[in-house]
């Protein structure tokens, strides 16, 4: 809770020190406009909208809506921000969760497989895709793949969301975001099947002839997947920030697009309200972790 509140006060601090004035965006004016001209009706919107207050008050009057569940209504747009969020908050958590399953499929199973060979040709193989993965820009992967699957072999759509194309909406972008969480989820695996392999229960356990299978898959990968979930709840927070970056370049009506579209429209509200519940979004991820790492791990618990 003291996390949420600090992220509330500074998201409202750092809105409201924004530069721009959030009337003409009220009034639908540009800001080099004939401010002169339309003085009185600035003057009126920053009453009627409680522009003229101090910053600790506007900010417990905000806080007190959000409590009650009242994100303000859209400076721009003919909706309650509530509207806004629950329409485009189920495309990116979506966007999400199939991000995470893909880079986990991909990483976990890697980084096993460099952790058992260690030092051989696959494990080299294995280690300079992760360094790929990790060096790779989204958005100039998210081009690359527009340009492969979308222009030279169109099998794949370039724009829309599930609700226009179905799941096929979501390969290049899951493929665009996958790549670096996949790649830091198989070097973690591999750092930490290491150095679990190395104790000397998992001796034990090959020398009274067990399967390589059952010791790495019963014995070793449980032990070691702690750091790895620490490690996957870290990227889903994470992933807010490249699905912002994709879901521009593929315009996907998600979080994303709307907070790019609310900070080139000054809607302050929106813009506050958006980075507030991504930033939850980050914090739960976080907590289901620090639950995870009980249900694993027993010693925790105690």
């Amino acid at each position: 809770m003291p996390t949420i509140v600090g992220i509330s006060i500074i998201v409202f601090s750092l809105s409201f020190l924004a530069p721009g004035d959030p009337s003409f965006a009220v009034l639908g004016l540009d800001a080099d406009g004939d401010v002169a001209f339309r003085k009185d009706d600035i003057e009126r919107v920053r009453k009627e909208m409680g522009f003229d207050q101090p910053m600790h008050i506007q900010y417990l009057k905000w806080a007190g809506g959000v409590l009650t569940g009242d994100l303000g209504k859209s400076y721009v747009q003919p909706y309650q921000v509530s509207e806004l969020i629950a329409d485009a908050l189920p495309t990116t958590l979506l966007l999400m969760f199939a991000t995470m399953l893909m880079a986990s499929l991909i990483g976990i199973p890697l980084g096993i497989i460099s952790a058992i060979k260690q030092n051989s040709a696959t494990d080299y193989i294995a280690r300079i895709v992760a360094i790929t993965g990790v060096s790779m820009p989204v958005f100039w992967e998210a081009l690359i793949l527009i340009l492969l699957f979308a222009f030279i072999w169109p099998i794949l759509p370039m724009h829309g969301g599930v609700q226009e194309h179905g799941w096929q909406a979501l390969v290049l972008p899951v493929l665009a975001i996958a790549t670096h969480p996949a790649a830091l989820i198989a070097r973690m695996t591999r750092s930490s099947m290491l150095e679990v392999l190395t104790q000397d229960y998992v001796r034990t356990a090959v020398s009274k002839g067990l399967p390589l299978r059952h010791v790495v898959f019963s014995h070793a990968l449980r032990n070691a997947l702690n750091p790895v979930i620490t490690v996957i709840g870290f990227q889903f927070g994470n992933l807010i920030g490249g699905a912002v970056v994709v879901e521009f370049i593929f315009a996907i009506p998600g979080m994303g697009l709307l907070l790019i579209d609310a900070i080139f429209a000054k809607d302050l509200i929106t813009i506050q309200a958006a980075i507030l519940v991504i930033s939850l979004v980050f914090v739960l991820a976080n907590l289901i972790v620090d639950i995870l790492h009980g249900v694993l791990d027993p010693r925790i618990r105690y």
